[in-house]
């Protein structure tokens, strides 16, 4: 089975260099998107006991779903260093979460009635989207 074209062997250096290189970016990524999960949840206690104080949970719940878009995010580092394919489920997933955030709050934030279409269209493409493309990778 061919794999593509292959380099000569005097560009094995070159290419485990751009490899580990690679590899480091994606850790540094990784470790980035942890820091920024915790700094997240963490952050969100107090404004999430702010808002029940309040009585308008769905603003608390806004914010947590901040952080599980994040999370999907590191699920999606973590995936490509693994089998270094990138799921499309997963990045579809993280972009639905991100649209189901905006839903949610509509009646408690201001929102623009065509802001508010374009995020039902943008949910409508992304259902359809995980219907037709499902959880394909992508191998790099």
């Amino acid at each position: 089975m061919d794999t593509g074209p292959r380099f000569p062997k005097v560009h094995d250096p070159v290419i485990a260099f751009f490899e580990t290189a690679e590899l480091a970016l994606y850790w540094a990524v990784g470790l980035l998107l942890i820091v920024i999960a915790l700094i997240s949840l963490f952050g969100e206690v107090g404004t999430i006991s702010s808002y029940i104080a309040n009585e308008t949970p769905i603003l608390g719940l806004k914010e947590l779903f901040a952080t599980i878009i994040v999370l999907e995010l590191l699920m999606t580092v973590v995936g490509y260093m693994k089998t270094k394919t990138i799921s499309l489920g997963l990045l579809i997933g993280a972009g639905l979460t991100a649209m189901i955030r905006k839903i949610i709050t509509v009646g408690y934030e201001p929102l623009v009635f065509q802001d508010f279409v374009l995020i039902l269209l943008a949910t409508v493409i992304l259902v359809a989207a995980i219907v037709f493309v499902g959880d394909k990778a992508i191998h790099t």
